[in-house]
């Protein structure tokens, strides 16, 4: 489980690091999309199978939804470094949230 928590922060990394100053900027907001999605192909199938049971989506639909709702929810500043932290810890955060689309 390790490993696939590690997977998922690296997908967020990404997002994040594609956030400027401007959270409203929608060409680096895409562009992070785009490059999570292409880095959710090297997620652990199990972590794939997972996501995608948890969003209760299919599994094509699986990564772009996932990527998008992530992607979302850290330039609109609903998930931060903080949430990154606390998710490591095992302290509650809203990235699950985020990820079941509520």
């Amino acid at each position: 489980m390790k490993n696939d928590l590690v997977a998922l922060l690296a997908a967020a990394l990404v997002l994040i690091g594609c956030q400027t100053s401007n959270a409203g900027d929608k060409p680096n907001l895409k562009a992070g999309i785009d490059r999570c999605i292409k880095s959710y192909a090297f997620f652990p199938l199990s972590l794939k199978e997972e996501l995608r049971t948890f969003m209760g989506v299919s599994k094509d639909r699986a990564p772009a939804l996932f990527c998008q709702r992530l992607g979302r929810a850290v330039a609109s500043g609903r998930i931060t470094f903080s949430d990154i932290n606390r998710l490591q810890e095992s302290r509650s955060t809203d990235i699950w949230r985020v990820i079941k689309g509520r």
